[in-house]
């Protein structure tokens, strides 16, 4: 049965195991958490704009996928399922919007958790006192702020907002670009890990907008 059929709803715990999806496994595997209950034709009424990105191994055969290098290293794909002009999907969606966002939010959260981790390491290298204290401080700062998201989603209960998960995802973002800052100049490499927080931004536009 559909996610919307069923009208299931992001428990506490599933949120929970979507940040440690995250954390543990990588985006492409919190992206398939994210998703499990949808079938193809939800994929294409809950996407915003028209575009979704899935797991690259949920695109369905002859899917259209739009060509993105930092996508498909991080193995997500994204699908373009716009429909001709003129027409409009008529599929119900009710809370399977903001639900899918909350989940991914959550996901999103595990991910940058994980690259914390990566600059407390990269906090260590030889570097001058003043900057390691900076360096120390910021990484504090966004710590917090992290924690602050994580509380807000935990309290937006089984039935969220999509104006709420929107902000969530927005002050998100706003961490993703701290945390690359972190590692200047070498987290604008392609090869960083601190590339997936931008492919997990690109695939929360997909599905909540900007």
């Amino acid at each position: 049965m559909s996610g919307f059929a069923s009208g299931i709803a992001a428990g506490p715990g599933e949120v929970d195991d979507c940040e440690h999806a995250g954390y543990t496994t990588g985006l492409s595997a919190g992206l398939a958490m994210v998703l499990a209950d949808l079938d193809d034709a939800d994929l294409a009424a809950v996407a915003h704009g028209g575009f979704a990105a899935v797991p690259a191994q949920r695109a369905p055969d002859g899917a259209t996928v739009v060509e993105h290098r930092l996508a498909a290293e991080e193995g997500v794909a994204i699908l373009d399922l716009r429909l001709p002009a003129g027409l409009v999907r008529l599929r119900f969606t009710g809370e399977r919007p903001a639900t899918v966002g909350l989940r991914l939010a959550a996901v999103r959260i595990g991910l940058l958790r994980k690259v914390l981790d990566h600059a407390l390491v990269h906090a260590v290298r030889p570097m001058s006192l003043v900057r390691y204290r900076l360096t120390l401080r910021a990484i504090t700062d966004v710590v917090s702020k992290v924690e602050a998201a994580r509380r807000q989603l935990a309290g937006m209960g089984r039935h969220p907002s999509r104006a709420a998960v929107t902000e969530v995802h927005a002050r998100l973002t706003l961490l993703d670009w701290r945390v690359a800052r972190l590692f200047w100049p070498d987290g604008y490499r392609h090869d960083h890990p601190v590339r997936v927080l931008f492919v997990a931004e690109l695939v929360a536009s997909t599905w909540v907008g900007n």
